[in-house]
């Protein structure tokens, strides 16, 4: 495949992202496993939001950041604006997050907490900035540039929305109670940030690596206007003073929209000429499978007629990152990394002779998601059972996981060495 040279960012500027990211997945492991019995109770206690914290911020989007600083260029077909932009906020994120998740697993509510929500926030504006002069060139009615941008604004308001209410624990401003905004937050990060950004990327790869014939984008600009009209909603009623009950509404919309990329990603699939797929594309659509139990467990909470039992909602949320998160990047890290390694490793004159799935051992991540899986199901009916046997033996499962990946990942990276 011939790359243009424009399109191939310094190795600085995505190389630490992965490696960071995979660094962390291992501390998420160990953390799960030493608080496993606090998975058994309130969503709400320190622990659970340290945990929380460093799965969204230095696993899911640490890693998505630094695919996009390769993925954002080869989609506009423009030169990334600032490598040492996105140098500055691999550093900002890092620190930022390391300072979050000590002060959340200690509940220390004082500067350090500040200042890494602070390093957080700037490093989402700059990667944000970065991104949007990356495209501002790109092709005009780019459905896929249009979601990956906007999923940027959405990471904005849900960094600002945490922020905010890190200050609110001191300060006490706000006129609702702490939780309705914190799901607000959440919410807003994982149907604005994690499902519009993964929606415009995979639109992207999963036709190319299963070489399509026909994209039917019609639905995938359903798929954002749904989705974003569902957002604006959410926005609106959970920061409003009063409630507009329209929760129903917009978690209508939201379904809509995800259902519409559903039928995309059925299009893709239907017309590809390469409908064989490795272990990476099966772990990507098994984590497309997965998606449909958090919304499951998000009906089960809002139809309930009776107060929705705390397990559900933590099922919730654990379902969505360990589960359709995790499982989707753990897959399509051995897309993306090899491919990216190999840009740097190789000479025009030696393309034919090395290839990316040269650089990575299949059979791993066949066995990835054989561990995988068992681990998250067993941790998952253990957190809806409240059987600590289950959830014991699914995080060590997903422990032995996470030091697999990590040697992995690193075992790739080192072919730059050489």
């Amino acid at each position: 495949m011939d790359i243009p040279h424009h399109q191939i960012p310094g190795k600085k500027a995505i190389i630490p992202y992965y490696a960071a990211g995979a660094m962390s997945l291992v501390i998420i492991g160990l953390l799960t496993f030493i608080s496993r019995k606090d998975f058994g109770g309130h969503f709400f206690q320190p622990h659970l939001l340290a945990i929380t914290h460093l799965t969204v911020l230095g696993w899911g989007t640490m890693v998505i950041m630094g695919a996009s600083n390769q993925l954002i260029p080869v989609i506009t077909d423009q030169k990334l604006y600032s490598e040492r932009v996105s140098i500055a906020v691999f550093l900002s994120l890092t620190i930022g997050t390391c300072l979050l998740v000590h002060s959340f697993w200690n509940f220390e509510l004082g500067i350090l907490m500040l200042t890494g929500a602070t390093l957080v926030l700037t490093a989402f504006i700059l990667h944000a900035v970065n991104m949007f002069l990356t495209s501002k060139k790109a092709q005009k009615n780019n459905i896929i540039v249009d979601f990956v941008l906007t999923a940027h604004i959405w990471l904005i308001v849900t960094g600002t929305i945490g922020a905010t209410l890190l200050l609110n624990f001191r300060f006490g401003f706000l006129p609702a109670d702490h939780l309705h905004y914190l799901k607000v937050h959440a919410s807003v990060g994982m149907a604005g940030w994690f499902l519009l950004l993964i929606i415009g990327v995979s639109s992207r790869l999963i036709p190319m690596f299963l070489l399509s014939r026909k994209e039917a984008k019609k639905y995938l600009t359903a798929a954002y206007y749904l989705i974003n009209g569902g957002l604006v909603l959410l926005l609106i009623e959970g920061m409003g003073l009063h409630s507009t009950r329209w929760h129903v509404v917009y978690i209508a919309l939201i379904i809509g929209g995800l259902l519409f990329y559903l039928v995309y990603i059925r299009h893709c699939f239907k017309s590809a000429i390469r409908k064989k797929m490795d272990a990476g594309m099966k772990q990507t659509f098994i984590a497309l499978g997965v998606v449909t139990l958090p919304f499951l467990f998000l009906m089960i909470a809002i139809f309930s007629y009776s107060q929705t039992p705390v397990s559900i909602i933590t099922a919730y949320g654990y379902s969505f990152f360990a589960g359709f998160i995790t499982i989707l990047i753990m897959g399509q890290t051995f897309k993306t990394l090899p491919f990216i390694v190999w840009m740097h490793l190789t000479k025009p004159e030696k393309l034919a002779q090395l290839q990316p799935k040269d650089l990575y051992n299949e059979h791993l991540v066949v066995l990835q998601t054989l561990i995988y899986l068992p681990g998250f199901l067993l941790f998952l009916s253990g957190i809806l059972l409240k059987l600590q046997v289950f959830i014991y033996a699914g995080s060590l499962l997903m422990l032995g996981v996470s030091v697999l990946y990590f040697g992995h990942v690193l075992y790739v990276i080192s072919k730059l060495r050489k």
